[in-house]
């Protein structure tokens, strides 16, 4: 079975990327799409840990991962594609490179910018890191 990485942001770049991967799946015998959200939590300030749980954080950014894959399950379901979605927490590209590999994915395609903060272009584009770290062939669609 092909495994195929695709990063999704809820941007439109990473939207076209899955409907890349989607030609891709179907070209081939049998393969899954791989949909994986990366959520970057944000340092908390000191004092609000007394109003906020864990919890309630790490279901903050689980819902917050889910929308931003939801166009984008809507893109393959419309086919029937095979396709598992996932949310992860942390810094993107090294949790995308680590995803490819433990997950057997053969391929990562990916928008070439997303919806990602100033310091992506002050340190580099996700895209970039992702190409510097991964093993698998990484695709960039624009």
């Amino acid at each position: 079975m092909l495994n195929i990485l695709v990063p999704v942001d809820g941007s439109e770049n990473a939207n076209r990327a899955v409907l890349y991967a989607r030609q891709l799946a179907q070209g081939a015998g049998a393969a899954r799409i791989h949909l994986l959200n990366i959520q970057t939590p944000v340092q908390g300030r000191a004092g609000l840990s007394r109003l906020i749980t864990q919890d309630m954080i790490d279901e903050f950014y689980l819902r917050e991962g889910q929308e931003a894959t939801d166009e984008a399950r809507k893109l393959l379901d419309v086919t029937g594609a095979d396709y598992t979605s996932h949310v992860a927490f942390g810094h993107a590209a090294t949790e995308i490179a680590g995803y490819a590999q433990d997950h057997g994915c053969a391929r990562i395609v990916m928008g070439t910018r997303g919806n990602g903060s100033l310091t992506n272009i002050l340190i580099g584009s996700v895209a970039n890191q992702v190409l510097q770290l991964a093993e698998a062939p990484v695709t960039l669609v624009k």
